[in-house]
């Protein structure tokens, strides 16, 4: 009888304790999807998941992987890239604001080239017969962002710009590898070097820069 009274006295705060967990729950995880632009021209589909940490901190886990390659110069395009992202949202904890974070992206690349190319040494310019590219990249930018409820909530839209740099590992594997001229190459902390930046044979580094819009859905 004691333990039926218990039950009886404490249910409503059952009910609410019950309630109010399956309302922060169900805005805790979202899952986004968007496109990607990979250079060379390729397409990717992106998929990622949000999880807040709390009102103010959430964590963003993304993967890419292309899906369609124009007709390009290489007989071969590898890709895939991964990324983890750290969002602090504005005061309140609205699902429906501002935040700020930082991105840590990785992109795995690798190109086979068929044919005769150009290369930058650091101690000249060398042409080869064909080659294996392999361009690995790690980029990280400070974000700034919006979260836009499309359908109360329920769907999203992310809209979000970043600045920072990015590192990109050349290596060449190629064949009949022979250097044409003797040219002092760009320093390898260079902002305007030209867009083909797999086409130096050494490390550099980067501005990164990035913009989108992410399309979201909280479970």
């Amino acid at each position: 009888m004691k333990q039926q009274l218990l039950v009886l006295l404490f249910l409503p705060v059952l009910i609410q304790t019950q309630n109010a967990f399956g309302q922060d729950s169900s805005s805790k995880v979202s899952v986004l999807f968007s496109t990607a632009l990979f250079v060379p021209v390729s397409v990717a589909i992106q998929g990622g998941i949000q999880y807040r940490l709390n009102q103010r901190l959430s964590l963003l886990l993304e993967g890419a992987y292309p899906t369609f390659y124009p007709d390009n110069d290489y007989e071969k395009i590898s890709y895939w890239r991964s990324g983890i992202g750290f969002r602090i949202h504005s005061p309140g904890g609205s699902l429906n604001g501002k935040y700020y974070g930082f991105q840590l992206n990785y992109l795995y690349r690798e190109l086979f080239d068929k044919d005769e190319g150009v290369v930058h040494g650091r101690d000249g310019v060398y042409r080869y017969d064909e080659a294996i590219i392999k361009s690995p990249v790690l980029s990280f930018a400070l974000i700034v962002g919006k979260e836009l409820t499309i359908v109360k909530g329920k769907s999203f839209a992310d809209v979000f710009l970043g600045l920072g740099v990015r590192r990109i590992f050349n290596h060449y594997e190629a064949k009949n590898l022979r250097i044409t001229s003797i040219d002092t190459p760009p320093d390898d902390f260079d902002w305007l070097l030209p867009s083909e930046g797999w086409r130096f044979n050494y490390p550099l580094t980067r501005l990164h820069v990035t913009t989108g819009i992410r399309f979201g859905l909280r479970m």
